[in-house]
């Protein structure tokens, strides 16, 4: 690749369209995104393929208005999945006519992709339809429950993914919720929340509407708000939420068991037992439950609470998992340098309190602290420990990152990088690298050779790995140089792997010290792989028999 992409970089120059589009592709999978989008714009208002690729990789970023562009310029030359794509955009926001009939265009040219999508489309519209006339019924009779089944499958966990790619339809939703909720339907204000906390800058609004659910009698909206807190990391108010929750059902089992998970993490392991048994549900037979919205079949409770109640037994069992004396004897006394301190008392006090699982406390002493370490303990303890979503402690992370601690940017990209967003996670893990993080470039290696099919680029990201200490980069960074036949280099990286018990660096230590001439060497390490790693050798077994003299 290294020695391809200035060849296909003078084709480029010289106008040669695909070179540029390949040149994209490759430095989009290497993370590079903005040389990316200039090799994509050195061809992309003549080339339709470049004006798709331009476009894929602004919408990405977010840039719908530049992506909407560019798909539009890329059909006039020719694209179908130009028109494909556009027509998509169109319909996310609800330009339902113009969308089908491009894609009414893209499948007569072949694209079975429109095809599908235009299909999905007109199944979604009908659905809506459906929907309409059901509540249109139910407004007529002034039935609220009726009113409220009218709707149900819009919650439909399969079509969760309509909801992510047509925003319109999240509009068209909520509406239909406000509908149902003026005929009096005070579950389909939670619902219409639902919908509304899809967008972050509304999660104001999405609360009030659970709010005023609770407040119209609807049991089921307290637990939507403990929900909502213990993601958002506040767990006092989960807490109080969630024993609402309770108290109003006569007993919600996922109340309960919300309040079980959430003592065993405080360590508050009696009250965990009392909340988790109070469910119902303790491996001696099967109960009826709800789901996340205060509905349905709990159909895996009985595992997941007698794992829970397991959990608690191994705790108790285990000294390194129960809060430590020593923490507590130090409490009173950091407690006090807190009261006549600063920011740096306060993280301490809230640094113990984290230590003995009090967490609620812990968080108010690291909020109070402010700082960029406080805030990155204050992220990592509700998200690690807490239960809080991820991505909505990420700005506790940023202002740690933004002052230049790798281990902040790497907990960003690790965030993004589990909740499948590969781009943002690539750019915090390249972020990470660069200030030294071992793990964020041995990531950045794996991503360029197992899904970019760059080996080379991944060679330089495990080696920048490796002198973090990490022994699989090493591993990984000698292998490739054996197979592309640097032997010298590889040598040094293969015994740092062997040395940390790599399984299988003896034999590729036996490969380089072969390629270097040293075949007595290679032999003995050979030999070492037969005797500790004999699965190894066994996957290897043909290939050690053609590199070694002697047949045995």
């Amino acid at each position: 690749m290294d020695e391809a992409l200035p060849w296909w970089a003078r084709a480029a120059d010289a106008g040669d369209a695909d070179a540029s589009r390949t040149l994209a592709i490759c430095h989009k999978d290497r993370g590079e995104f903005a040389e990316a989008e200039r090799w994509y714009r050195t061809a992309a208002d003549r080339d339709g393929g470049c004006a798709f690729g331009l476009a894929r990789l602004l919408h990405e970023a977010g840039d719908t208005a530049g992506a909407e562009t560019w798909y539009e310029h890329g059909a006039g030359l020719g694209s179908v999945e130009c028109t494909t794509n556009g027509a998509v955009l169109l319909a996310a926001r609800g330009e339902w006519d113009t969308a089908l009939e491009r894609l009414a265009e893209a499948s007569a040219q072949g694209d079975d992709i429109a095809t599908r999508t235009r299909r999905a489309i007109q199944h979604m519209l009908s659905d809506l339809d459906g929907w309409r006339e059901a509540l249109a019924r139910a407004e007529a009779e002034g039935d609220p429950e009726e009113a409220y089944e009218a709707l149900r499958d819009l919650l439909d966990p399969d079509r969760r993914a309509m909801f992510a790619r047509y925003p319109r339809m999240v509009a068209e939703a909520e509406a239909l919720y406000a509908r149902a909720a003026a005929v009096g339907s005070a579950k389909a204000l939670v619902d219409q929340a639902l919908f509304i906390a899809r967008d972050d800058s509304r999660w104001d609004e999405a609360r009030a509407l659970v709010e005023r659910a609770h407040e119209r009698g609807y049991d089921g909206a307290a637990y939507v708000l403990g929900v909502w807190a213990e993601e958002n990391g506040e767990l006092r108010t989960a807490e109080e939420w969630y024993r609402t929750a309770d108290e109003a059902d006569g007993g919600h089992i996922w109340a309960c068991f919300n309040l079980g998970v959430l003592c065993v993490r405080q360590r508050r392991l009696d009250e965990a037992e009392r909340w988790l048994r109070a469910t119902g549900l303790d491996g001696l037979g099967g109960a009826e439950g709800v789901d996340a919205e205060g509905r349905g079949p709990f159909d895996e409770g009985d595992e997941r609470i007698v794992r829970a109640l397991e959990d608690i037994a191994a705790i108790r069992a285990d000294p390194e998992r129960m809060p430590p004396a020593e923490w507590e004897e130090r409490l009173p006394g950091l407690r006090a340098r807190a009261e006549e301190g600063g920011p740096d008392a306060w993280c301490a006090y809230a640094d113990a309190l984290d230590r003995l699982y009090r967490l609620p406390e812990a968080a108010e002493w690291y909020r109070r602290a402010g700082t960029p370490r406080a805030l990155l303990a204050l992220g990592r303890m509700l998200y690690e420990v807490g239960g809080a979503t991820g991505l909505r402690m990420v700005p506790y992370y940023e202002p740690a990152a933004a002052e230049g601690d790798a281990g902040a940017a790497y907990d960003i990209g690790r965030i993004h990088d589990e909740a499948g967003d590969r781009r943002t996670a690539q750019i915090w893990f390249r972020r990470a690298a660069d200030l030294g993080h071992g793990r964020a470039a041995w990531w950045l290696g794996w991503t360029s050779e197992e899904r970019g099919g760059d080996p080379q680029h991944a060679e330089r990201w495990y080696v920048r790995a490796a002198r973090s200490g990490l022994v699989p980069p090493a591993f990984l960074a000698g292998r490739s140089m054996v197979r592309r036949g640097a032997y010298g280099e590889a040598e040094p990286l293969l015994r740092v792997a062997c040395e940390g018990e790599h399984e299988e660096a003896p034999y590729w230590l036996a490969q380089a010290l072969r390629g270097l001439g040293r075949v007595e060497e290679a032999e003995r390490w050979l030999r070492v792989a037969a005797e500790a790693y004999p699965d190894v050798l066994r996957q290897y077994g043909p290939m050690a028999r053609l590199a070694m003299p002697d047949p045995g």
